[in-house]
């Protein structure tokens, strides 16, 4: 980046721009000179500052003017279709994995177990991996820990246990890119409502065609062959890495960690690895925390059983109970999709547009429990589960962006990944733990208990949000 008789000059990702009739005047430091630079109001700004020795490239996350925040949005749209795919799985495949290995449905509920180390050990290592590798390196670890094990799941594994061990790191991998791009979506300059829901919305809108995807898979004699569909998307993620991290290296993430709430760097230049407990001091990291345990409990809880559920008390017809299942999914990825358009113009806050989902979503799980009490074969029937599940979704759906907004406006910048890395792996430990247990529970208690163990799930995360303005100041007010 060069100043050139009063025009400013940037290559960053592919674009090559010339911006003059300056109106600002800002300044980078090179070789350890503060040098100044001209910055186009309107235009993205865009500085470098040398930080002990490396030259970091600091620029607004605006994908209307730099090509290579476009691809980190689209790096972020791809590994949450692996996300939604991969969550989905599991239950989706659950009545043929106890087929085909000859094994108990408690026994393949062991998956979530093993997804659940994953993400604890995600939590616990999220910020020594940035640390390490900067964003760049991390998104890299994140790629090759889901290509490995998706490869070796696509092989048909002759084992179970060979299938249950590659779930580990799928969680861990997944658990690390999920924070990161809850982070970078969040931090977009413009429209980062819209780009969060549809993020979001891409995750449902994965977990929504598993189901009946699967079971055509497993219709046509090869189930195995569905791990493909995820292992070329994490294949086009790890192709858009470098035009979209090339700048995001290991000394520009522990820069940004010196900054305090301004943007000024502090007195201790150093390296200072902030640990889990220091991170968990926060209140909102805690709450975030807990919300997200029980968010993704219920989410994951629901959307992993209620296919079997319905196949174990309903009816035996699996293509039919497939799409009954999809409804919940197709719930998510709409409320996900419309409500993120629409949170601005009708609440004053993205917490109170929650609070109001909250309560609406454990309407229709009221519902839904309340059907589930019936016994009937008939369309009408299954029509009303339909949807109640739809609705209990679209109302869910919109929560997990939501939420995540609500933390990066109440964090300091330099938690934005540590805090929110912490929060989405402890979620994610709910996302597996919570489904574990409903097996384990089901196991005692039959499938009949699921819409209950759902519907806990959901009060309990309401209650949590509403909760939230007695720890956090800043929301009493709204």
């Amino acid at each position: 980046m060069s100043k050139v008789s009063g025009e400013e000059e940037y290559e960053l990702g592919g674009l090559h721009e010339v911006n003059a009739d300056a109106s600002a005047t800002s300044y980078f430091m090179k070789d350890g000179e503060r040098r100044e630079i001209e910055e186009v109001e309107g235009r993205a700004v865009v500085r470098e500052v040398n930080w002990k020795g490396h030259d970091i490239l600091l620029y607004d996350l605006d994908y209307e003017k730099l090509p290579m925040v476009r691809y980190q949005v689209a790096f972020c749209l791809v590994m949450f279709l692996v996300f939604g795919l991969n969550d989905q799985t599991t239950g989706s495949l659950l009545p043929t994995l106890t087929e085909h290995y000859n094994i108990s449905t408690f026994t393949v509920s062991n998956i979530f177990l093993i997804q659940l180390s994953g993400y604890t050990c995600a939590s616990l290592l999220n910020e020594k991996v940035h640390r390490m590798g900067g964003v760049r390196g991390a998104m890299v670890i994140v790629c090759m820990l889901c290509i490995v094990p998706l490869l070796v799941m696509a092989m048909k594994p002759s084992h179970f246990y060979i299938y249950m061990i590659c779930c580990f790191p799928l969680g861990l991998g997944l658990g690390v890119m999920d924070s990161a791009a809850n982070v970078l979506i969040g931090n977009l300059t413009q429209n980062k409502n819209e780009w969060m829901g549809i993020l979001h919305a891409l995750y449902g809108a994965a977990a929504m065609i598993t189901p009946p995807t699967v079971s055509y898979f497993v219709k046509w004699g090869h189930w195995n062959l569905f791990f493909l569909i995820p292992l070329i998307c994490c294949t086009a993620g790890l192709v858009l890495i470098y035009p979209a991290f090339k700048f995001e290296t290991t000394a520009k993430y522990n820069y940004l960690s010196t900054l305090d709430g301004d943007g000024n760097e502090t007195a201790d230049t150093g390296v200072d690895e902030t640990s889990l407990f220091q991170i968990l001091k926060n209140p909102v990291v805690v709450l975030y925390s807990i919300y997200m345990f029980l968010y993704l409990g219920a989410e994951i809880t629901t959307g992993s059983w209620f296919f079997t559920y319905l196949l174990k008390t309903k009816s035996d017809n699996r293509i039919g109970m497939s799409y009954v299942a999809a409804s919940f999914w197709s719930g998510i990825t709409l409320g996900r999709l419309l409500l993120g358009f629409v949170t601005k113009r009708l609440f004053s806050t993205e917490y109170n547009a929650s609070n109001a989902y909250s309560w609406l979503s454990v309407v229709f799980f009221s519902l839904f429990v309340a059907i589930g009490l019936l016994n009937y074969s008939s369309i009408f029937y299954f029509a009303c589960m339909f949807v109640s599940m739809f609705f209990g979704g679209f109302f869910i759906g919109p929560l997990f962006p939501n939420a995540s907004i609500v933390a990066l406006q109440n964090l300091p910048p330099k938690l934005h990944i540590s805090g929110m890395g912490t929060a989405v792996a402890i979620g994610g430990c709910g996302g597996a733990g919570l489904p574990y247990l409903t097996g384990l529970i089901i196991h005692s208690c039959g499938e009949e208990i699921v819409p209950f163990m759902s519907w806990s799930m959901v009060v309990a995360f309401t209650i949590v949000w509403y909760l939230y303005p007695r720890f956090i100041p800043a929301l009493k007010d709204n």
